[in-house]
């Protein structure tokens, strides 16, 4: 036998015994004070165990659109019946062509061939080989009301907003079923009610909680200090709450994976003393492969592997001695001890405009800007290649990039630095294997361990005097590139590159707001 029922089950019980035979969700919230969802909840319970009924209703919301509303206000007319009194004004009949020059018609955005299967819908006209003629035009009478005026009245008298089920008015519903998709006018939701009725045993519990033979257990919430003071708390009877249960998961609001790696990545660097730099997303050739003396022959600068842009096809060149410097690197070694490419250096291909393909671009014209020691830099930005698509690489990818311009700089401290980052990324191993890069002497390759294999994450060295020099640096100048969607595989184990640009809502859901590397 039932003694104490849960508050929501107690409330929702003593609501139905006031209610009515059927009574709706929304009117037992009003008689409980209870929330909706509460409501519902106790519903469910109670008629799982005997006690209540649930009945749904479906039923459908109509509200005014924008032309629908002004139509009830009587500021515009149904677009059909402005096509039909077009119709009259020439005496009841006229070609479609004809009907395209009428003002009144263009100015309210009607167009009488879209329209004129619908007058015929209506009844109220015919259409044939391109004319339109009212059914009673020759008796110059205008149509009557139609079944989509009828509806359109009767929610502007609703209000704007009315429900209508599969019992209402016919000629309504015939309305709203020609109104469909038709927005502007009226925009028609299918919704549903639920009613709540007692069972006959439903009704015995409701008269046993009118009588006080069923008490009402209290929430915890409803705990008082005037109840913990006066000690009246133990008499009363708390509901139980079984912690072992589980509960529904919690999905916060978080940034994307890959939006939190480059965010931590930024936070890495500045926390380590450096200072951002940027550079333009479509870069000149010169910052992007000729100041690196990259020569211009390299198959690296081909279309095929490089974005090249249309408008604009070219730059205004930087300072022209910085530009003969340059040239001279190029073409002879010019003072950096180099024998350069020995070629004939072009100003048209240098000022070509290119998608950047690194972020390296941002660090020599760091350098340019100024020279002179000591100085940490690094870059964030997208980056594009006509690279081949595989689990590893797009044709488009977030690259970081860094500078140390120091007297003291070494190649130590270029392997030093980049370890301190990766382990700061929450990555253990870290390797470095010789490796070659155009504008760096010595170059080193950088791998982390993931999945028990060796991954590579980006490539460093020391700038060679022919890329530093012509800038006045003489001083040594560590230098590294790095993709971040290759660290954002390897934090948050994603096996292919493209699965992080993918919405996989599943996945955004379980990722964790710090990744580990397995």
């Amino acid at each position: 036998m039932i003694e104490k029922l849960p508050p929501h089950q107690y409330r929702l019980i003593k609501a139905l015994g006031t209610g009515g035979d059927k009574t709706t969700v929304e009117q037992l919230v009003a008689l409980s004070g209870v929330d909706q969802a509460l409501i519902s909840a106790a519903a469910v319970e109670l008629a799982s165990a005997g006690y209540t009924e649930i009945e749904e209703q479906p039923y459908t919301e109509l509200r005014l659109g924008e032309l629908g509303a002004a139509i009830g206000r009587g500021e515009a007319e149904l677009p059909e019946r402005l096509l039909a009194r077009a119709l009259l004004v020439r005496q009841g009949s006229a070609t479609v062509k004809d009907l395209m020059d009428d003002k009144k018609l263009v100015d309210a955005g009607i167009q009488p061939g879209k329209f004129a299967k619908k007058l015929v819908e209506l009844n109220w006209a015919t259409f044939d080989q391109g004319t339109l003629t009212l059914i009673n035009g020759a008796e110059n009478q205008e149509p009557s009301a139609c079944d989509i005026e009828a509806a359109l009245t009767a929610v502007h008298v609703s209000g704007g907003v009315m429900n209508i089920d599969s019992k209402s008015d016919p000629r309504i519903l015939s309305g709203v079923k020609r109104l469909k998709g038709r927005k502007e006018l009226l925009v028609a939701r299918d919704r549903s009610r639920k009613y709540v009725s007692l069972t006959y045993e439903g009704k015995l519990l409701a008269a046993q909680v009118a009588g006080g033979t069923i008490t009402e257990l209290i929430e915890a919430s409803e705990l008082t200090p005037e109840m913990l003071s006066d000690g009246s708390w133990r008499k009363m009877q708390f509901r139980q709450y079984d912690v072992s249960l589980s509960a529904e998961k919690a999905v916060p609001g978080k940034s994307h994976p890959l939006v939190r790696v480059i965010e931590q990545t930024r936070l890495a660097f500045l926390e380590l003393g450096f200072t951002e730099a940027s550079c333009p997303m479509a870069e000149m050739a010169f910052w992007d492969f000729d100041a690196l003396f990259q020569p211009q022959d390299h198959p690296a600068r081909e279309m095929q592997d490089t974005f090249y842009c249309k408008t604009p096809s070219s730059y205004p060149l930087p300072d022209q001695e910085i530009v003969e410097r340059v040239r001279q690197t190029h073409e002879d070694g010019w003072e950096t001890g180099s024998r350069g490419w020995r070629y004939k250096w072009s100003p048209e291909r240098a000022a070509q405009v290119v998608l950047r393909t690194h972020m390296t671009a941002s660090s020599i014209e760091a350098i340019a800007r100024n020279p002179h020691a000591p100085q940490k830099i690094f870059s964030i930005g997208r980056v594009f290649r006509r690279e081949t698509v595989d689990y590893k690489h797009l044709p488009e990818f977030m690259q970081v990039d860094g500078i140390i311009i120091d007297e003291k700089a070494s190649f130590a401290s270029l392997l030093g630095t980049l370890e301190t980052f990766y382990h700061r990324m929450g990555i253990p191993e870290v390797a470095f294997k010789p490796d070659f890069f155009p504008y760096t002497e010595p170059s080193v390759g950088v791998q982390i361990k993931w999945g028990g294999q060796w991954f590579e994450m980006a490539g460093a060295g020391v700038f060679r005097p022919e890329v530093t020099e012509p800038f006045g640096c003489k001083v040594p100048v560590l230098a590294w590139g790095g993709g971040l969607e290759r660290l954002a595989m390897a934090i948050y184990n994603v096996n292919s590159i493209k699965d992080l640009y993918q919405s996989d809502l599943d996945w955004l859901k379980d990722a964790r707001l710090s990744g580990i590397i397995p």
